[in-house]
């Protein structure tokens, strides 16, 4: 079931009090209409009745699809830098739902996609990813290949580069603002990009490394690293 709490949220622009139904889980396959509204971002927003400022609250809840194997935890954008302890909370999240000798272990069996994510904009990228019948892995690493070609790399707090659509032959990817979540600059890449990193394993082996080897899988993964 997805679950709710009402809370009060002061408003960020005149500080008024706001009430918010408070998502704590949401499952995909009782409630479609929230994982729409995640992907149209109106989830969790909605305008100060004193001043009228529409603001959305930062994301954390667990996010439940049986129907496309995923399980995702969802974190605040300001988490970021603490990647690694929010890792390991999320782990221990998912090993006490899905991990042996509970009663999600049949449905984990059956494979389970189980990923740790930051921001509303992390969300909706492995949502998107998941429509698309996209590797979040590969898709990282092409994301990488791909900023590599354009020399386009505008690293910053509230920046992003992001999947934002695919067709068949396409993947939209572009810099997002996280605040905002507005898109600076988009692009297109050729989907044959992925196909060429799904058939060459080795020659990818260590960029495949870098970007994954836990929940948390992201190219922000080899940045924090370095750092």
């Amino acid at each position: 079931m997805s679950v709710f709490n009402t809370t009060e949220m002061a408003c960020p622009a005149c500080g008024a009090a706001v009430t918010f139904q408070l998502v704590h889980s949401v499952n995909a396959v009782r409630r479609p209409d929230l994982r729409v509204a995640i992907l149209d971002r109106s989830f969790q927003r909605q305008p100060c009745p004193s001043c009228g400022t529409s603001f959305r609250v930062e994301p954390e809840f667990t996010y439940l699809d049986i129907k496309r194997k995923q399980f995702l935890a969802v974190w605040p954008a300001s988490k970021l830098a603490q990647w690694q302890e929010v890792e390991a909370r999320s782990q221990a999240s998912y090993d006490k739902a899905f991990g042996p000798g509970t009663d999600g272990a049949a449905l984990a069996a059956g494979g389970m996609l189980a990923r740790c994510v930051f921001g509303w904009l992390g969300l909706n990228e492995k949502l998107i990813a998941a429509e698309h019948g996209i590797d979040d892995v590969e898709l990282e690493m092409a994301k990488l290949a791909t900023l590599r070609e354009l020399g386009d790399i505008k690293l910053g707090a509230d920046r992003e580069f992001r999947l934002v659509g695919a067709t068949d032959d396409e993947l939209a990817v572009g810099w997002l603002r996280t605040s905002t979540e507005d898109i600076d600059d988009e692009y297109s890449v050729p989907r044959q990009l992925l196909n060429d990193i799904h058939a060459e394993p080795e020659k990818w082996a260590s960029l495949r490394a870098d970007v994954s080897g836990g929940m948390f899988v992201d190219y922000r993964r080899l940045l924090f690293a370095k750092e």
